[in-house]
């Protein structure tokens, strides 16, 4: 992996609780945010999973939720290396584009999980690796 495809911050888009990002089965759900995404796995039960990428920790829950419902934005250090490591996976990472939030330029693109959680992967313009 590219230094610069740090992973900085996590947060949610609307309500989505990125300490319980919903998938229908703990054990494939597991596999893919670590073989595809690139998280370690630091905890595990039969119905949740604690997450880690550099300094950001998410976890994963069988709660019932439509994971089609849930998304959540990622800051990383270089959006063209994590863009470039998705589309070697395979995962198909959406275009990268140039949006604007709270009045700040970003460059940015999206990914959806296979159970359908949506991921914005963010990175400020001017804090390029």
């Amino acid at each position: 992996m590219s230094k610069g495809v740090f992973f900085k911050a996590a947060g949610p888009i609307g309500d989505t609780d990125t300490n319980a990002l919903p998938v229908k089965e703990i054990g494939p759900a597991v596999g893919y945010y670590t073989q595809c995404l690139g998280f370690s796995l630091l905890a595990k039960d039969k119905t949740t999973a604690r997450l880690q990428r550099d300094e950001v920790e998410i976890g994963l829950a069988v709660n019932g939720q439509d994971p089609e419902q849930a998304s959540c934005w990622f800051s990383v250090g270089d959006v063209d290396a994590l863009w470039q490591e998705y589309e070697t996976k395979g995962i198909g990472p959406g275009i990268i584009d140039g949006q604007e939030y709270d009045g700040k330029p970003f460059r940015v693109f999206f990914a959806k999980e296979p159970y359908g959680v949506c991921f914005c992967f963010t990175q400020p313009l001017g804090q390029e690796a």
